[in-house]
């Protein structure tokens, strides 16, 4: 039994700390989009007991349960009573430690082929539980469309959803590791203790300017805590930012904890433009679209 199943991206338009959890994680606010650009992984559940293998297109992917579509795997035999294993081949195309939830959406796109396979035996809530223990991103990724979050961001609640528009995704090739990322901030925000003198940002004004559906109101509603100390260490972040304002974009922020920027078009031939001279630059740079909610993999 073999399934294709699409992966897709997230990016952030609105992303922000606003303290410490119990257990010392940090509490955030973030507005994630599913937009087009994906991997693709092709599925086979196998009667090999607990045997589950991951390859790819890529070599420094990690293999088995180190890849969180293997851990996904796992944890849906568990989940239905089964040793059976699986062999998830991925293509990917979703840049890696860049802030788009790459291996987060591969978690999520596992949990829903091997829910079709299996002739839907878990219901959406059983398997967001199951995705909200594999990380945190990838309830999100499993279930698609906009989305509010917080907690530590796998707590998912409706949001307005972004107008029609064109989006170039554009990676420079700097990887981020998010823990880094988060002792930049730390060390800016006395660790967002309580004597911590940031204020958040809150998504007040992202919810009307999304309500609205004027897409050049989004610029100033858009907000990324990580973007101006993840710049600092990574320039080429600014550097795509501004091309992709230069190219016409209405907006343009970085992306999760970097480095992966986004810009909003409201011309797709704009869009190209940009993701062309990006990519003759030897810059990653994608065109997509906004998606909606993912809700065939779900009883």
């Amino acid at each position: 039994m073999t399934i294709v199943e699409n992966a897709y991206a997230k990016i952030n338009l609105h992303l922000d700390v606003t303290g410490r959890l119990d257990g010392g994680f940090h509490r955030v606010e973030t507005v994630m989009l599913a937009v087009s650009l994906c991997d693709t992984l092709i599925v086979t559940a196998t009667g090999e007991k607990d045997k589950i293998e991951v390859r790819g297109n890529l070599r420094d992917m990690p293999e088995g349960t180190d890849n969180l579509a293997g851990k996904a795997a796992m944890r849906f035999f568990e989940a239905i009573g089964s040793d059976h294993g699986a062999v998830i081949f991925i293509k990917k195309r979703i840049p890696m430690a860049a802030g788009l939830a790459g291996g987060s959406a591969d978690a999520a796109a596992t949990l829903r082929a091997l829910n079709r396979l299996y002739d839907l035996p878990l219901s959406k809530e059983k398997l967001t539980e199951i995705a909200a223990e594999i990380g945190t991103d990838v309830p999100f990724c499993l279930n698609g469309g906009t989305a509010f979050a917080d907690g530590r961001g796998e707590r998912l609640h409706s949001f307005a959803f972004m107008p029609g528009c064109a989006i170039v995704v554009a990676c420079g090739g700097e990887e981020v590791s998010t823990p880094w990322a988060y002792r930049l901030l730390d060390e800016r925000w006395d660790g967002f203790s309580e004597t911590s003198a940031y204020k958040p940002r809150g998504v007040q004004a992202l919810r009307a300017a999304m309500k609205s559906g004027e897409l050049s109101a989004l610029d100033g509603a858009t907000y990324n805590i990580f973007e101006e100390p993840v710049s600092a260490e990574r320039p080429m972040v600014s550097e795509i930012r501004k091309r992709m304002y230069a190219g016409g974009a209405v907006a343009a922020r970085m992306s999760g904890s970097g480095p992966a920027v986004f810009g909003i078009f409201e011309q797709g031939a704009q869009a190209i433009d940009v993701c062309n001279a990006l990519q003759k630059d030897g810059i990653f740079a994608a065109v997509c679209r906004p998606l909606g909610m993912m809700k065939k993999f779900f009883p």
